[in-house]
């Protein structure tokens, strides 16, 4: 009887169904084909400046312009009281409270 139980034993060991005991409870699943977000830098808008037709934007402490690349986003479009960025196909718009828009270099006094 114990041979018989061995030759059957070695059988499903050699079959390679695996053994029930071989596995690990508390090993956590493994989760396939899912990809980590890639985390951004925040985006900080500081300060929008108009000199004529010329607008800037004060973006983590850079000064930029249309076309201009900060953070990974790109600078679309900047507007007297906003700006427009596109990054990762998703579009982010910063506004700036109104008080705060440079109309000019030069302050009226």
């Amino acid at each position: 009887m114990f041979l018989i139980r061995l030759i059957m034993l070695a059988s499903l060991l050699a079959s390679g169904v695996p053994a029930l005991a071989a596995s690990d409870p508390t090993r956590p699943p493994i989760f396939g084909g899912t990809k980590a977000k890639p985390v951004h830098q925040p985006i900080k808008l500081s300060m929008i400046l108009k000199d004529n037709n010329n607008m800037r934007a004060i973006i983590n402490e850079s000064v930029v312009g249309v076309s201009d690349v900060v953070a990974g986003a790109k600078v679309t479009a900047i507007k007297d009281d906003h700006v427009v960025l596109s990054r990762d196909g998703q579009r982010i718009t910063l506004r700036m409270p109104l008080a705060e828009v440079r109309k000019d270099s030069s302050h009226d006094e």
